[in-house]
C-alpha cells in the first residue's frame, strides 16, 4: 500500500482508520425490496413481524406484500439522481471534506445510491454520514431550486481499522458499476 494512502488513513492510536458511508436515494430501496431488506415485514394478519436489525443480520428476502405497503406510505416522489445531480453531490462532498478537514479516499454516486470511504474524520458514523448527507441535501437543493426529499433516512456506516478492509472498501468503492460520478483520492474523475 503506498505511503501517502497508510498516512491519510492512521488513527490517533496510530492503526489505519477510514469510514465506509453508505446511503440511499429516497423511495430506492423499501422494505421488501427483492434485494433484501432489514425492515419490518407485513404478514398477511396485517401486523408486522419485527426485524432483526444487529450488525451482521443477515438480510430479509423480499416481500411484494410489504414493498406494496411501502411504496402507499412514501409521502415524496422516488429520487433518481441525474449525472448533474451526482456531480453536484460529489461537489458537495469534497467541500464538506474539505471544510472538515476530512479526506476522502474514494466515492461513487449511483442513481440510487451513494458511498463514500472517508478518513482523517471522527469516529462517529453516523454524524460523519448525518454532515454528509446533510450538505449534499442542501447543496442539491439549492442547485435544481427545488425542495425535495432526496434521502432516505439512515444509512449504513462501517468502521474500517485495518489497512486490508480500508483498501477492500476503496476497491469495492471503485468498482461500483455505472457510476453517474467518482472521487478517487481527494478528486472528482471526469469519464470520458
Amino acid at each position: 500500500m503506498p505511503a501517502v494512502f497508510y498516512e491519510l488513513t492512521m488513527n490517533a492510536n496510530d492503526r489505519p482508520f477510514a469510514l465506509f458511508v453508505t446511503w440511499t436515494c429516497y423511495g430506492t430501496w423499501l422494505p421488501g425490496d427483492h434485494r433484501g431488506h432489514v425492515s419490518n415485514v407485513l404478514l398477511p394478519t396485517a401486523r408486522y413481524q419485527r426485524s432483526d436489525d444487529m450488525p451482521g443480520t443477515p438480510f430479509a428476502p423480499g416481500d411484494s406484500r410489504t414493498r406494496k405497503r411501502a411504496v402507499s406510505l412514501q409521502k415524496y416522489s422516488t429520487t433518481r439522481l441525474s449525472s448533474v445531480e451526482a456531480h453536484a453531490v460529489a461537489e458537495s462532498l469534497l467541500q464538506t471534506a474539505i471544510t472538515e478537514g476530512w479526506s476522502i479516499l474514494r466515492a461513487a454516486i449511483m442513481f440510487n445510491h451513494v458511498h463514500v470511504v472517508v478518513c482523517k474524520c471522527p469516529c462517529d458514523g453516523p454524524a460523519v454520514r448525518r454532515l454528509l448527507k446533510g450538505r449534499a441535501h442542501t447543496d442539491l437543493s439549492r442547485s435544481s431550486r427545488e425542495p425535495r426529499r432526496w434521502w432516505t433516512q439512515g444509512g449504513s456506516d462501517r468502521y474500517l481499522n485495518d489497512e486490508s478492509s480500508v483498501a477492500g472498501a476503496v476497491r469495492y468503492v471503485a468498482n461500483q458499476p455505472n457510476p453517474l460520478a467518482e472521487i478517487a483520492e481527494g478528486r472528482i474523475l471526469i469519464r470520458e
